[in-house]
């Protein structure tokens, strides 16, 4: 691989608010390439007012995460790029530039921050979250690109393992972090005691529950049968706060059950 590192950016939003403007401002210098992929149906105009970037979007549809990153290495492949790193809209960096000069230590295998948490030095890690995750393109060249019927749910540990599979290694570097929260969680009390509700939508649901599911299947020596109990279990979980706590009870559950059906039945159906 060329030595001279060139890192593009993706970040995939859908209705964001302002606060997307600050999260790219926290990584956009240190990125050669920046990219927005917008997913929100009929456009966003807070992603329309993004400057010094590149706006991509099919038709103004909601195409999922895969697509979105597919089309878009192809395109940072054109224009140079060597790396592309994906970042969600509610994600800003603390320290880009000292994760940006440790890419350039790990130029063949996968890069990240941690999460909400600070440390010194470098470590190997099984998995890595998707928003901040640094790919190599001379690698997904090889072992195919993410795959795009699992839309979102999955996307980034699907092409995790079939990295590390081959050889491939995920570094997360320290001295710098990444600070995620999910734009839809909240608080609620149960009992007198806090719990978190995601408020995802059907759709999420949908695809978070099948596709983890087929995700055992493709990488049967990944999962154990304690984790894939634990998985069912914590779908009943959800259901039980979104009907105690969120609204559109029965569709989100349903999407739940379905996806966890056809997961079970290795059916490849879109929502």
């Amino acid at each position: 691989m060329n030595n001279i590192l060139k890192l593009a950016t993706v970040v995939v939003c859908w209705n964001p608010n302002e606060d997307l403007i600050n999260n790219i401002a926290s990584y956009s210098k240190g990125t050669d390439y920046l990219f927005v992929w917008d997913n929100t149906p009929g456009g966003s105009p807070i992603v329309s007012s993004i400057k010094n970037a590149v706006i991509l979007n099919y038709g103004n549809k909601n195409m999922g995460l895969a697509y979105a990153y597919n089309r878009t290495i192809e395109i940072a492949k054109q224009q140079g790029a060597s790396h592309i790193m994906t970042m969600d809209q509610d994600s800003r960096f603390e320290n880009f530039d000292l994760f940006r000069e440790r890419l350039s230590f790990y130029p063949n295998h996968m890069v990240c921050p941690p999460i909400n948490n600070h440390f010194d030095g470098n470590k190997y890690v099984s998995h890595a979250a998707q928003s901040g995750c640094v790919f190599p393109l001379e690698m997904i060249a090889k072992i195919g690109g993410f795959r795009e019927d699992f839309f979102i749910g999955m996307v980034d540990v699907e092409m995790q393992l079939k990295a590390q599979e081959v050889g491939y290694k995920i570094v997360q570097v320290g001295g710098c972090s990444l600070i995620h929260h999910i734009g839809s969680e909240r608080k609620v009390k149960l009992l007198g005691h806090p719990i978190s509700v995601s408020d995802y939508s059907p759709l999420r649901h949908y695809y978070d529950s099948r596709n983890r599911i087929l995700m055992w299947k493709e990488f049967p020596s990944d999962y154990s049968i304690k984790g894939k109990i634990k998985h069912l279990l914590g779908r009943i979980k959800v259901i039980i706060k979104i009907l105690l706590f969120e609204d559109n009870k029965v569709s989100k559950s349903l999407a739940i059950i379905r996806g966890t059906w056809n997961g079970i039945f290795n059916r490849i159906k879109p929502f």
